[in-house]
């Protein structure tokens, strides 16, 4: 048998999502993005503008799924690294966020809709992400 060296660290599964998001580092400046994936502490997302790591943001997330009851989700995240990114016409960044901050009110929302993705793929048999933060 084989060894490796690599240890995972992550606790929480990441769950694959195509979600808008606002960020902004003050309120009068807002850039958009997609999250990419999600878990409980932490976001990936792409965006077309430029922030620098261990930069903190005001986010917004928008949660909205068919007839779902949640709609967005606000906090404050903090970049945690960064890497360029091309996808056919697209030019931007991918990018790792730790969320630092959320009202009660978003937190649970988050938690419910991370219930929610677990569900669905439970119900519909697929794999989960091994990917964890």
């Amino acid at each position: 048998m084989e060894s490796s060296s690599f240890i995972e660290r992550r606790q929480h599964l990441r769950y694959s999502v195509k979600l808008p998001i606002d960020l902004w580092q003050t309120p009068h400046v807002v850039q958009a993005g997609v999250v990419t994936d999600m878990t409980e502490v932490g976001l990936g997302f792409r965006s077309i503008h430029e922030f620098q790591i261990s930069a903190d943001l005001g986010i917004r997330v928008y949660l909205s799924r068919g007839e779902s009851q949640f709609d967005s989700i606000e906090g404050t995240g903090r970049i945690i690294w960064r890497t360029p990114h091309r996808e056919q016409d697209w030019k931007g960044y991918r990018y790792g966020m730790y969320i630092l901050k959320m009202a009660l009110y978003s937190r649970e929302r988050l938690l419910k809709y991370i219930k929610m993705l677990e569900e669905e793929e439970n119900s519909t048999g697929l794999k989960k992400s091994p990917h964890r933060s």
